[in-house]
């Protein structure tokens, strides 16, 4: 540690001229922390507005802010890096590297937010081996803790019995279990995966009685559990029951399926070869859904991008499938190739390689790309983003269109071009941006790419 930072932590330490009160913990576990504003506020952006912005209590010349949500435990090691700007987790218990990140999160420490979500994935074995389910609800909904998060997919899609069969299943909130319904890697009888949530249904609501008394159920009672499953019924793969279990454990729970489903189902019974259901078996292959034939980007920026995509809730988003359409190194980086190839075929979405730098730029049009000399597509829906780099997930960002009635520009000069002044605009390989009806995120004003692909993008 250097010399200025030992000074740093003595100042803290010592509490000379602190105009800071810090108040943490909850009832039976609090504790107060004197500190200086200058430099939390030198340190964090969610001081220097609590200061600047004066949205905290303020007695005697002192801030006084409290912080029921952070242990006392927290709050010290996050002091000593905000002063010393070292944090010892080795020496640390795992739950309180968590709470760590958690308050990184809520005090927009992104550096240290970075280092502490590294530090778990790295030694995952040991901090969510008994935890994990706990983790993953409070995570879930954060944008930051997106690697993280995926972490957590992967062990339970390996290893599904940790949700399915822990003790908090019927806890879990509606967006985790849908998350988990969709997904065709999950390696569990559909039987199981029925009768969990069946359970998980009855437990949000304290009038329904356990499955062992379904007879005297009423009538009611079958409209308030299919109101509580409605969004999950459907991702049931009803196919994958054999006929006899779907007779002793379906059936007894009919009023909760569409009339249509269980019609597709009974002629799959009778006639499976002739059946025309679209419904796909679990196959057990991991991330058989979100596999994408791509020399440029990896499954987690994917999962990203399939958030921005899909913006009807948070995490709970539809399951994306990306189909190559071109590739500049396969098929050429001249434009015409790009309108044989990807006009007229519904959604994509764009990526590129600058040949300077360890970036992903690219964008995504909800829109078919035509065949035209100069009209513009109207959409509110398509983006920008710029991954400024490719090994850190946290540098990326977004830009939605500002002004729809310019959000992409067609012409067979050109290939994908997205903004009435170019925000994003490819011509072979060489590519410009000039900001103007997209949020400025950084795209070079022109650069040249050394790979770029267009997928299809199937919901």
């Amino acid at each position: 540690m250097s010399r200025v930072c030992r000074d740093l932590l003595c100042l803290l330490n010592n509490e000379k001229n602190c105009d800071v009160l810090l108040c943490v913990g909850e009832e039976g576990h609090t504790k107060e922390f004197k500190a200086h504003s200058l430099i939390l506020c030198a340190r964090s952006t969610y001081f220097a507005a609590a200061f600047g912005e004066e949205w905290v209590k303020k007695e005697d010349n002192k801030y006084i802010l409290n912080k029921p949500n952070v242990t006392p435990a927290t709050m010290d090691l996050i002091l000593r890096y905000l002063y010393g700007g070292v944090v010892d987790l080795a020496s640390q218990r795992a739950s309180v590297v968590f709470d760590i990140l958690m308050a990184t999160d809520e005090l927009e420490l992104l550096e240290l937010l970075n280092d502490v979500q590294q530090y778990i994935i790295e030694k995952k074995d040991e901090f969510l081996s008994d935890n994990l389910v706990k983790i993953l609800r409070k995570i879930w909904l954060h944008k930051a803790f997106i690697p993280l998060r995926n972490i957590c997919i992967d062990i339970i899609c390996k290893q599904p019995s940790i949700l399915f069969d822990c003790d908090e299943f019927c806890e879990i909130p509606e967006s985790i279990l849908m998350h988990f319904l969709q997904r065709d890697d999950l390696d569990l009888p559909e039987v199981f995966i029925w009768c969990r949530l069946l359970e998980w249904g009855i437990a949000q609501n304290d009038e329904l009685t356990p499955t062992s008394n379904i007879s005297s159920w009423t009538k009611e009672n079958f409209v308030t559990l299919e109101k509580t499953l409605h969004q999950c019924l459907c991702h049931i793969r009803y196919h994958n029951f054999q006929p006899q279990e779907f007779h002793d454990i379906v059936m007894p729970y009919k009023k909760l399926i569409p009339k249509d489903i269980k019609n597709d189902i009974i002629q799959y019974y009778i006639d499976p070869e002739t059946s025309t259901s679209q419904w796909k078996p679990r196959t057990g292959t991991k991330y058989h859904s979100m596999k994408i034939d791509s020399v440029i980007i990896e499954r987690t920026m994917l999962d990203l991008i399939s958030l921005w995509i899909d913006t009807s809730k948070y995490f709970a988003h539809k399951t994306f499938r990306y189909e190559l359409l071109l590739r500049g190194t396969r098929d050429g980086f001249d434009n015409a190739t790009f309108h044989n190839l990807c006009d007229y075929k519904g959604p994509t979405l764009i990526v590129c390689k600058p040949s300077s730098s360890n970036a992903i730029i690219g964008g995504y049009n909800p829109l078919d790309w035509i065949f035209n000399k100069g009209t513009y597509g109207n959409t509110n829906r398509s983006f920008l983003f710029h991954i400024k780099d490719i090994n850190d997930l946290n540098s990326a960002q977004i830009a939605r269109i500002i002004n729809s009635a310019y959000a992409v520009y067609y012409h067979t000069s050109y290939g994908p071009c997205f903004g009435g002044t170019s925000d994003l605009s490819a011509n072979g390989t060489n590519w410009s941006s000039s900001s103007g009806y997209y949020p400025n995120i950084g795209i070079p004003r022109n650069f040249t790419i050394q790979e770029y692909e267009v997928f299809k993008v199937i919901s």
